[in-house]
């Protein structure tokens, strides 16, 4: 195996711990264990158990970030379909990897709550541009609509990821449009409302 996949099946092996026990669960002797190799093979690709999760954390933050970033395209506002079928399609392409990011376990490293607010930020801006043309009004990406629209959505995944059946596509869409449309409805100027 070469290095580089060497690598990946290291993050993967710790990934799955991450998502099935929480970051206190992974040392370097587990996921060598698991990954069926010696502890020095892990300790050469990462140093110690630090640089193995900030590796695991920089890795899930870039698939997450990659994205969110393709559901920031030009339309019309009757897109919030096609931009809620981009989400879902991110949702799906890596579920494990934005379980962590969405819900991230107890005992991660120290910078993975600022590396988690710098994705809301760039989510937020996205949004933000997204919203300001439905609404026809420059939204602030930091402003209350568009917190509280993330966390909604936010919340809507992590509830989509946990059931898909309870929580399917479908309505998953339904509760997108609305919320967008609340959003509009709240940033839009007040004489259109």
């Amino acid at each position: 195996m070469s290095a580089a996949d060497r690598r990946a099946q290291l993050l993967d092996v710790a990934r799955d711990i991450v998502a099935a026990e929480g970051f206190g669960a992974v040392s370097i002797e587990r996921v060598a264990r698991e990954a069926q190799v010696a502890r020095a093979l892990v300790y050469q690709q990462f140093t110690d158990l630090s640089g193995l999760m900030t590796a695991l954390v920089d890795r899930e933050s870039a698939i997450a970030l990659a994205g969110i970033g393709s559901v920031d395209r030009t339309g019309t506002a009757d897109d919030v379909d096609e931009l809620g079928r981009g989400i879902l399609a991110y949702l799906h392409t890596a579920p494990t990897s934005w379980r962590i990011i969405l819900s991230p376990p107890d005992g991660g490293p120290p910078d993975l709550r600022d590396r988690l607010e710098l994705g809301r930020a760039y989510a937020r801006a996205i949004g933000a541009r997204q919203l300001s043309r439905y609404a026809g009004v420059t939204v602030d990406p930091n402003g209350a609509t568009e917190r509280i629209l993330l966390a909604a959505l936010e919340e809507l995944a992590r509830l989509h990821l946990a059931d898909a059946q309870q929580y399917p596509d479908e309505l998953v869409l339904h509760y997108i449009r609305s919320l967008v449309w609340w959003a509009i409805h709240v940033e839009a100027p007040k004489d259109t409302h």
